[in-house]
């Protein structure tokens, strides 16, 4: 497999690491955004990428409330964590605690927004988080 056929270290393409990704976040993603638009509720999503593993770190830090959803692929973990009640301003705070008390020996990338009630296209919504990590990593050099 050629260089350019690699994306974020997983040994497979953009399009199929895409494809992955959202066939395993699907059904957590759409039980949320139901209960979003039911309880009309804040919910921010956050995407932490490193290259080992790090959901026991996540699992300390996160609230009764939160769910992880550990994916790894290759040499890639893509750890998405669910934070119901929690703005994507508050959510900033969950990552700048993780990253100071259990990832700051670890190479690491993340992105975070506030979900939407309804998500019309998933493999276009993780693509976006997914360009988001790829253009940190290209301008912070990380990795």
């Amino acid at each position: 497999m050629s260089q350019k056929d690699i994306f974020l270290k997983t040994g497979l393409t953009q399009i199929e690491t895409v494809k992955v990704i959202s066939d395993k976040i699907k059904p957590t993603l759409e039980f949320i955004t139901y209960n979003i638009k039911r309880y009309k509720i804040p919910v921010t999503l956050v995407l932490i990428y490193t290259q080992e593993d790090v959901s026991k770190f996540i699992k300390n830090t996160d609230r009764l409330t939160d769910v992880l959803v550990e994916i790894k692929i290759g040499r890639s973990y893509f750890n998405f964590v669910i934070l119901p009640f929690t703005e994507e301003v508050q959510s900033y705070n969950f990552i700048k605690h993780v990253e100071k008390n259990k990832l700051n020996n670890i190479s690491h990338a993340y992105y975070y927004e506030e979900l939407k009630p309804q998500i019309h296209n998933y493999y276009n919504f993780i693509n976006n988080y997914l360009f988001q990590i790829q253009e940190d990593i290209s301008k912070n050099k990380i990795f």
